[in-house]
């Protein structure tokens, strides 16, 4: 729970700095709508530093999802440096890129996690390159693709509900590391 409010607490600083000296097509907030598609709620946060240069900052975050026989719980953070090749907030945009996630996850149906459960951190660097499409003078849809290296550290326990871990695993790979599907709001 402290984790939500200090990351909540930097997107709202962030938002609030950048506003003061902002103005209009220098800041943006958008939602991801394929991670709220899988119900795991996303914010974003984008503003203006240069001619063609933006800072984006990503956090979707699912405190617990639990029910009988599935649990959810996922922090992610992505920031990203971004070069648009016409004007912030216009077509084709490319950048670097890191991505955490930490997350426990057990009943699942997808990888094998229906009597198993796993917990870790996922880290990757890439190169992010995407395009955004305005819809009218505020709102926008942004998708983008990153490429590039993961590590997945994770350790995975027989049962869903023990601590005992049965093994501990580490997996390293090359391509995508993230899509997303964005929904922007331009703050004036």
């Amino acid at each position: 729970m402290k984790i939500y409010h200090k990351v909540r607490a930097a997107m709202v600083s962030a938002v609030m700095l950048a506003s003061i000296t902002g103005s209009a097509q220098e800041l943006a907030v958008k939602t991801n709508l394929l991670s709220d598609a899988l119900t795991v709620p996303s914010l974003g946060a984008e503003f203006t530093i240069g001619h063609r240069w933006t800072l984006n900052a990503d956090v979707e975050w699912m405190p617990a999802y639990q029910s009988t026989n599935h649990y959810l719980r996922t922090l992610k953070v992505q920031p990203e440096a971004r070069f648009w090749f016409r004007a912030p907030f216009t077509g084709p945009f490319i950048g670097p890129s890191a991505h955490w996630r930490v997350y426990n996850m057990a009943g699942l149906p997808v990888f094998k996690l229906k009597d198993e459960r796993i917990q870790g951190n996922f880290y990757s660097v890439g190169v992010t390159a995407g395009w955004h499409f305005t819809l009218s003078s505020r709102w926008g849809l942004e998708s983008s693709l990153t490429l590039g290296y993961a590590y997945n550290d994770y350790r995975r326990y027989a049962e869903p509900r023990t601590r005992v871990v049965s093994r501990r695993c580490y997996m390293h790979y090359l391509g995508p590391t993230a899509a997303s599907l964005q929904l922007v709001y331009m703050l004036r």
